[in-house]
């Protein structure tokens, strides 16, 4: 078995793309690549607390926008985490808009792993990241892997899903996730090119081997 390897870290990865694109899938499988030696944060964790809104104001909640996260903490948290200290990054409820008061525990490895919509959009995010990768993913896809993600894994019933994608997702999507991506060191046409999780993998290796320092916070 494996020991998990617990340093500061010498990468820090972005993983970005629109709401389905794939960015969890590509974020475990360079993890698994790396098992015991790298630790995966997302950016939807700090989405902001809003379990005391009304019904009717709670409908009118736009996650995909930018200020809906607490970017700030998260922020910090990587530059703890970059520090080589761990952090307890907050768990966020999607059926009850609430941030539970239960959190989970982050150490530091050798690669870090960030993933969210809008993490190339926030310069305070990309100033952190040694490398970064935008997954372009066509909307029929990322719609239909939305609405299986939201009524299986998040109690989000069918018309509330696509009443958000209409109202909040598509719209965010043009004006802050697409215009972000001329950002990336790549950008991945998902259904173009099988190859280039191993392409990242083999690139991170590299980094990894010619790293011995870690990343500054800045």
């Amino acid at each position: 078995m494996t020991t998990p390897e617990t340093s500061r870290p010498r990468v820090l990865l972005g993983i970005a793309g629109g709401s389905g694109s794939g960015k969890s899938w590509l974020a475990r499988a360079v993890a698994e690549a790396f098992r015991g030696r790298a630790a995966i944060v997302c950016h939807d964790w700090y989405y902001r607390h809003n379990a005391d809104l009304p019904l009717e104001k709670s409908r009118l909640l736009n996650f995909d926008h930018p200020s809906a996260l607490e970017t700030p903490l998260l922020a910090r948290h990587l530059d703890r985490l970059l520090a080589g200290e761990a952090v307890d990054a907050p768990i966020y409820d999607y059926a009850t808009h609430a941030r539970l008061p239960e959190t989970r525990r982050v150490e530091p490895r050798p690669l870090l792993i960030l993933d969210g919509i809008l993490i190339l959009h926030e310069k305070r995010l990309r100033e952190r990241m040694t490398v970064s990768a935008f997954i372009d993913t066509p909307d029929d896809i990322r719609l239909m892997r939305r609405v299986r993600r939201d009524c299986r894994e998040r109690r989000v019933d069918l018309d509330e899903t696509l009443r958000l994608y209409e109202d909040f997702v598509r719209p965010m999507h043009h004006a802050f996730v697409v215009p972000s991506s001329h950002h990336a060191t790549w950008i991945w046409s998902q259904l173009d090119d099988a190859h280039f999780p191993d392409l990242l993998i083999r690139d991170l290796r590299r980094r990894l081997d010619r790293a011995p320092e870690a990343v500054e916070p800045r």
